[in-house]
């Protein structure tokens, strides 16, 4: 076991993934193979604005193609993500995502595993049609292969701009992908808000520090049933905004979200529909305090926002069955914190850390499953080396620590290492 563990770990020394160098603004990383040249600074920049703000949700393509008269600009990527990963404790299910909430006891003689795997690689399209131009229109695509836990697609985002409309499939309004610390592990840290969803909202900047947004979502609901209660579809959309203050050219900002949220289910006894409301708020942000050294901040609190927590999400706690009253339901109080830094040690070698908690409250009277989800912890800590713009590895530790209702505890360590092929 100790040789296999030394291939990965010793490969990690080498290099860096290629979204964490995208995060180096000065740093030009697109290359023009088809036109003007000179334009691979302002390419990059409307790349950078049409993706995803999360550290590593890459949506950089390293090649592009600008069109005539700089009309047009287009990237097709793709990432291979190959990585060794060495579990121990208890068993945590997926090979690339840590996810505390979803530990279960290992079976006797499997307290430790070694997999590989590459279900986080992905291909991406970024285009941008008349940048710098008030009709600026961008589109961004993007698949990646982890589909089950096998070798299939699944899109994780494909979304329009237009005039600061964003229409699509891609991660809420009331997430803030910016404010959460890097980590190799593909699902980050448990009690940040990550949520993707189809969303059709309007961003507007007031001023160059001060912007804001609002939208609405499809409805969704996570609610566990029972007690003369049933599931309906869902037919009132969520309403996510928030309010923005940046400053050192965007390199740091504070923002404040709120969601509302109504969520229809079936009272069996009375023989209609019941409609709560939910509502979430969260303040996070991103402060980079000198040239080497960014803090990474995030807390969200809230009623029946239980699905819009990372480790929430799938486990029926948006709201749960009111045992004194047959036929009712009642929202969760749910709380995610999340703290992380960022440390250039030199231009090639950088320090990630993250710490998260999540906490959810069942409201008295409710009888929530004894097994379900009550409170969690994650630590990720990770290295990082920087090679070139195309190639990259990393090495990262994290842990997981989840309660039960029922009081059961459960842990985990994982320690992981990247290869990381972007193109």
């Amino acid at each position: 076991m100790k040789r296999l563990l030394i291939i990965p770990l010793t490969a990690a020394l080498l290099a860096i993934p290629a979204s964490v160098v995208a995060q180096e603004e000065e740093e030009v990383i697109v290359t023009v193979i088809s036109g003007d040249e000179g334009t691979a600074r302002d390419v990059q920049s409307e790349f950078v604005k049409n993706a995803p703000k999360r550290q590593n949700d890459n949506g950089l393509p390293r090649f592009a193609i600008v069109g005539k008269d700089k009309k047009f600009y287009l990237g097709i990527g793709a990432q291979f993500l190959g990585e060794g990963i060495v579990d121990f404790g208890d068993n945590m299910p997926s090979p690339v995502d840590f996810i505390p909430s979803s530990l279960t006891p290992s079976a006797p003689g499997s307290g430790a595993a070694l997999r590989f795997t590459a279900l986080t690689s992905s291909f991406h399209i970024n285009a941008v049609a008349m940048p710098g131009t008030k009709n600026r229109i961008g589109l961004f695509f993007k698949a990646e292969i982890n589909n089950g836990n096998d070798y299939g697609f699944d899109v994780s985002h494909f979304y329009i701009t237009y005039r600061g409309f964003q229409v699509g499939y891609t991660s809420s309004l009331f997430n803030d992908g910016a404010a959460m610390p890097y980590t190799i592990d593909s699902q980050g840290p448990n009690g940040s808000a990550d949520f993707t969803v189809f969303t059709a909202g309007y961003i507007h900047e007031f001023t160059s520090s001060f912007s804001g947004a609002i939208g609405i979502e499809a409805p969704s609901a996570d609610i566990t049933t029972g007690n003369g209660t049933a599931n309906v579809s869902q037919r009132a959309p969520a309403i996510p905004l928030y309010l923005q203050y940046g400053w050192g050219d965007g390199a740091s900002h504070l923002r404040l979200s709120g969601l509302v949220r109504p969520m229809q289910y079936r009272d069996v006894v009375a023989g209609k529909n019941h409609t709560p409301v939910g509502w979430g708020v969260q303040l996070s942000g991103l402060a980079k305090v000198m040239p080497a050294l960014t803090f990474y901040y995030d807390a969200t609190y809230g009623e029946g926002i239980a699905e819009y927590l990372q480790d929430d999400e799938g486990l029926g706690l948006d709201a749960v069955p009111d045992m004194e009253k047959a036929g009712r339901c009642r929202l969760m109080k749910s709380m995610g914190l999340t703290a992380g830094m960022t440390v250039n040690l030199t231009s090639r070698l950088a320090f990630n850390g993250a710490y998260s908690h999540l906490t959810n409250w069942a409201p008295d009277g409710t009888a929530p499953g004894a097994d379900q989800y009550r409170y969690g912890d994650y630590v990720a800590a990770n290295f990082i080396y920087t090679v070139n713009k195309i190639v990259g590895v990393g090495i990262e530790y994290d842990y997981g620590h989840r309660k039960s209702f029922d009081g059961a505890s459960l842990h985990a360590n994982r320690l992981q290492a990247q290869l990381a092929v972007t193109f």
